[in-house]
């Protein structure tokens, strides 16, 4: 988060979840103190758009069972960069759907 990533994408470098990130949060004071340090001096900067390589990772680690935001991270992705696609994109919602389905 120092370096201005979201806790999204700061969880990911590390190989963790955001859940890990707030339920330290709300259990640790000094961490939540520091994670409010991080953001305001360095306020999230915007996700980049992804590029054809990293939608390919996103793919290659989507599998039958596996949930689009596990892929996502495993890609480097914020999910919510790949559900806002899903919406506004029916062939990669369809994409998604099938890779997920094994079909």
């Amino acid at each position: 988060m120092e370096a201005g990533l979201s806790v999204t994408a700061a969880a990911a470098e590390v190989g963790i979840t955001t859940a890990v990130v707030y339920q330290r949060r709300k259990r640790d004071p000094a961490f939540a103190a520091a994670m409010d340090t991080a953001h305001q001096a360095h306020p999230r900067t915007p996700d980049p758009t992804p590029d054809p390589d990293e939608w390919e990772a996103f793919f290659n680690n989507l599998r039958p069972g596996t949930e689009p935001r596990q892929a996502a991270l495993a890609a480097g992705i914020r999910p919510e960069v790949v559900y806002h696609r899903r919406r506004a994109d029916r062939a990669f919602a369809h994409r998604i759907d099938q890779q997920r389905t094994g079909r």
